[in-house]
């Protein structure tokens, strides 16, 4: 064997390990609901009147917990047959001007005939519970009747 030979075979041997790779983050997800959500997490969902754009829906909590390690949050809409039609990323903002500073949200809009298949899905990496995600679907939370939570 040469010398060349051997260092081809060795860096053939050793290529996997030196090229980049990506590893898909998998998480553990499950379902809340509304009475876990607020008496294990905290988490509360309202919902207001938002002229046009129908219904202002929003989930309230505060890092701590599992929630600490907030990683981010997702509107999912599924159609009537329950195959998924869309998500969206949704960035932490105040939903009204009187919250309080320790208290995070995440809001979407949406006509009242689409809130029966809409679902936030909150997401926490690194949690005390490992890296975990809960959907909170509307209709279990809101009554879909009259979901205005908020009266102003």
């Amino acid at each position: 064997m040469q010398p060349c030979s051997g260092l081809l075979t060795l860096l053939l041997l050793l290529s996997p390990a030196l090229l980049p790779t990506s590893h898909a983050a998998e998480i553990s997800v499950g379902t809340l609901t509304k009475e876990k959500a607020k008496q294990k997490y905290g988490i509360t969902m309202h919902a207001r009147r938002n002229g046009d754009a129908g219904i202002k829906v929003w989930l309230e909590f505060r890092r701590t917990g599992w929630l600490e390690k907030f990683s981010w949050a997702e509107l999912r809409m599924r159609g009537a047959d329950g195959s998924h039609l869309l998500s969206a990323q949704l960035q932490p903002n105040p939903a009204h001007h009187r919250q309080a500073k320790d208290v995070t949200t995440v809001a979407f809009s949406a006509s009242p005939e689409q809130l029966a298949h809409c679902s936030f899905l909150v997401v926490c990496y690194g949690s005390n519970e490992g890296d975990v995600g809960y959907y909170l679907p509307v209709q279990d939370f809101l009554d879909l009747t009259d979901p205005v939570t908020e009266r102003q």
